[in-house]
């Protein structure tokens, strides 16, 4: 297809490089071992080690700077994230599955340089439209931030003494800088829509960056008029019923209700291993709530042996999933596998 930009191995500046091994560090010890796995080098060693050995094997050619671009592209959308749920426009979506199409309108908005591009590495300070990909019946819309944040290190906090002989203890913090992503991915078969925002330090920031992204876009794809967003209140008393009928696809650790006059009633359990049902009294309670009030927040563990899901349940563990129902937000505390993800935003929105 001759529109269509050939996606060839790029130069890295040095400073990229650098920003490559940065961004690998900064991931959690298990996702390191895990490239290192697939990258066939040893993975034993504290971060300083690992950081030698990428680095000699980056040097010597044994890895390439591509092989952990595309690790860490493919950790990305999939991490700690808040979700947002769509329906696809009406009418004919003929223009938009050509990718041949869609690249001429980017090139009327100025933006064919985009399509198909690669992730920058060198990050930008405010939200910045950096990739537009028309791949498998899907269009999928990048944009990136710098992200800085601070993470405590236990391990290197120290104690000293003042000049009047009181112990002071200094605590430690590792300052990472990451690629905040958001990510809107149109399936054009499904006609179905996700928009995906990493994890940010204010839970009252994703509505503002969900406007941010709109605009960003708006020229040549008005999201907020084409498309419909799902609301997902319905999915918590669904959740709650089937766990009540013992048939579970879910274990409760916090449901919500809002009632018609803005009362809010809930239910918790005592940890996260338990479930908030489980006292006759209390559950009899919680299923009056639940017949005459909308689902407001639903804190669950999705579990691999659901008993209310389809049989094709690919989770291996549970997956903490928080539905935030009153801004039709879906939460994922902890990253998770393309499959996983993938599995439980299609319950939710059959549920919902």
């Amino acid at each position: 297809m001759s529109s269509i930009k050939d996606l060839e191995p790029p130069e890295y500046t040095a400073e990229e490089r650098k920003s490559l091994i940065d961004f690998l560090l900064a991931l959690k010890t298990a996702q390191i071992r895990e490239f290192l796995k697939l990258v066939e080098l040893p993975v034993s060693g504290t971060r300083i080690d690992l950081r030698e050995r990428v680095q000699t094997a980056l040097d010597d050619g044994e890895v390439t700077y591509e092989q952990v671009v595309g690790f860490l592209d493919s950790l990305a959308p999939w991490g700690k994230q808040h979700v947002f749920l769509y329906s696809g426009p009406r009418g004919d979506l003929a223009q938009w599955k050509d990718p041949d199409a869609v690249f001429q309108l980017l090139k009327d908005h100025r933006l064919g340089k985009l399509f198909n591009a690669r992730l920058p590495l060198i990050l930008p300070e405010k939200l910045t439209l950096s990739s537009i990909t028309h791949l498998d019946g899907k269009l999928r819309i990048t944009v990136v931030r710098k992200r800085t944040y601070s993470e405590r290190a236990p391990e290197h906090d120290d104690e000293k003494q003042s000049v009047a002989g009181e112990p002071i203890t200094l605590r430690a913090y590792v300052h990472h800088v990451s690629r905040m992503l958001v990510v809107f991915e149109w399936d054009l078969v499904s006609n179905d829509a996700i928009l995906h925002i990493t994890q940010l330090d204010r839970d009252t920031l994703y509505e503002q960056v969900a406007k941010e992204f709109f605009e960003l876009v708006k020229a040549w794809l008005d999201i907020e008029s084409m498309f419909g967003l799902v609301d997902i209140r319905g999915a918590i008393p669904k959740l709650h019923e089937f766990e009540g009928n013992g048939h579970p696809e879910a274990r409760s650790h916090g449901i919500h209700y809002r009632t018609l006059q803005g009362r809010r009633v809930s239910g918790h359990s005592p940890s996260h291993l338990d479930s908030v049902l489980g006292e006759k009294g209390i559950d009899r309670a919680m299923e009056i709530v639940r017949e005459e009030s909308v689902g407001h927040l639903g804190n669950f563990y999705w579990l691999s042996n659901g008993s209310s899901g389809p049989v094709s349940n690919p989770l291996q563990g549970d997956v903490h999933v928080i539905l935030v129902a009153d801004k039709s937000r879906i939460n994922f505390p902890t990253p998770n596998t393309e499959d996983v993800l993938r599995y439980v935003l299609h319950r939710v929105r059959q549920l919902s």
